[in-house]
């Protein structure tokens, strides 16, 4: 039986996202719909319970222990985003072995695509040859993406050399030799699934030589125009408006640095998670993301630089949403490798084919910066010193003496319970009171944010309606958490 973790690569599970709790914990037996929470302690061992009615936040915990104690192997949520910030919840599924998924995709295609990778069976074998035919295009001529996007798609390891004794194998001659490709071989329709999806990518990979594909070129294009010398910039961008790639808009760059991640799921990163996450944040940010908005990605020394460019100057919009999609991006990452130390960085807008160059030395820049322990970390480049200007004026004995007297009330529950409630009060000031962008920047509900800033309010007796309170808490907000840690 396969275990969560080789399920979520299956065609027809993209909506599914973790949230808590290990992917490999368990084998999966089917899938099970649940109406409501109070029937989730009797689900049957290893089954993928989906919860239909919503659970208020303070019963959270109680239906995650109930299906871990039923041998669940997940409890998908719908619209279950808080419980990325419910620690309770997050240690609650960490002992009991159990995965929390939200989805807002369609119920009936996930149960379907679930049973159907269950069993194995024909179907799933045509489902994923399917997925391949249309994913391997973009990995044209590129024999180590195809490799990762097979390996992917098949939920098994495969290779580039000949195939060896109980193996299935693949090959196809290109411009630049012969492409093998082999992979572990399986009986039953899984082995039809391996052999066909092989091929494909042999082909696909070999083939790839004799034209550009738009979006391998691109790709290929912007990572050779962010590392080639700077005089060399003219004669990329000329190529580069021949086949696409927007280099005369203004950009803004993104980085996140993946060298801890194996190869293929760098590639995974680029071809799946990236753009599920940039569709996300077109339907659920708070705002509308403009239709002439390109984004473009590409691999540059085992970092992902992911390009977003707009017709005119992106404004203070366009800087928050270019952030959010890191660190929804990086999020996500993190809980599918959380042994690996990632991190993201956003640089400034900046116009033309330099820009590109410009806003991409700034998102490496920024990764310098520290990280915080209550965000995703991913930081935004300074570029009005912003940062440098606080942490001079708070400096100064009488600028601490003012920061620490107006937060005392919060700074003497202690770090651990002041510091998620400052980055919050921070978020909620830098975004004009609004909860809802607040928590999209913060990756929390929207009720988490409304419930910590009432503590603070009710700890402080600050009134955030008042422009010169909310001015003074967002100074000593930001002086406070960009400063270095130890004595002044």
């Amino acid at each position: 039986m396969p275990r969560l973790v080789d399920l979520l690569s299956a065609p027809g599970l993209d909506a599914l996202r973790p949230l808590a709790g290990p992917l490999d914990a368990t084998e999966i037996t089917g899938i099970r719909l649940e109406p409501r929470a109070d029937g989730l302690a009797a689900v049957p061992a290893g089954t993928v319970a989906v919860l239909l009615a919503p659970v208020p936040d303070h019963l959270l915990d109680v239906a995650v222990r109930d299906a871990a104690a039923a041998g669940a192997a997940a409890l998908v949520l719908r619209g279950g985003e808080q419980v990325a910030g419910d620690i309770a919840v997050q240690a609650l599924a960490e002992r009991g072995r159990i995965a929390v998924l939200t989805t807002d995709g369609d119920l009936a295609a996930l149960v379907v695509a679930v049973d159907r990778a269950v069993a194995g069976d024909s179907a799933d074998a045509l489902a994923r040859i399917g997925a391949a035919a249309r994913e391997l295009a973009s990995a044209a001529g590129d024999p180590e993406r195809a490799a990762a996007i097979a390996a992917r798609l098949l939920g098994t390891p495969v290779e580039r050399r000949a195939a060896g004794p109980g193996e299935e194998g693949a090959s196809a001659a290109g411009p630049d030799g012969e492409v093998r490709l082999a992979a572990a071989a399986q009986p039953g329709h899984p082995g039809t699934a391996i052999r066909s999806v092989l091929a494909l990518a042999a082909l696909t990979a070999a083939g790839g030589g004799h034209g550009d594909v738009p979006v391998r070129s691109r790709g290929h294009l912007l990572a050779e125009l962010l590392v080639a010398p700077q005089d060399q910039t003219a004669r990329l961008a000329a190529r580069g408006r021949t086949i696409g790639l927007p280099v005369d808009g203004r950009h803004i760059a993104l980085r996140i640095e993946a060298a801890a991640l194996p190869a293929a799921d760098r590639y995974r990163l680029l071809d799946t998670v990236l753009p599920r996450t940039l569709t996300d944040v077109r339907q659920h940010a708070d705002g509308h993301v403009p239709d002439g908005v390109h984004w473009n990605a590409a691999l540059v020394d085992d970092a992902l630089v992911l390009l977003g460019t707009w017709p005119t100057d992106p404004g203070a919009p366009g800087r928050r949403k270019a952030l959010a999609l890191a660190r929804r991006a990086v999020d996500r990452l993190r809980r599918l490798h959380p042994e690996a130390d990632l991190r993201g960085g956003v640089g400034a807008p900046h116009r033309g084919p330099l820009g590109i160059r410009t806003s991409a030395r700034e998102a490496r820049a920024a990764l310098l910066k520290p990280a915080t322990a209550d965000t995703a970390p991913v930081t935004a480049h300074d570029a009005a010193g912003l940062d440098r200007m606080l942490l001079e004026w708070y400096a100064s004995d009488t600028a601490r003496e003012a920061v620490d007297e107006l937060l005392a009330p919060v700074s003497e529950l202690g770090p651990a319970r002041a510091d998620p409630l400052l980055r919050t009060l921070q978020a909620y000031l830098d975004h004009n009171n609004s909860p809802a962008r607040a928590a999209e920047e913060l990756h929390l509900h929207r009720n988490a944010v409304g419930a910590r800033i009432r503590r603070i309010t009710d700890l402080t007796g600050a009134d955030l309606t008042d422009p010169e309170t909310r001015l003074a808490l967002q100074l000593a907000c930001r002086a406070r958490l960009s400063a270095p840690p130890g004595p002044a």
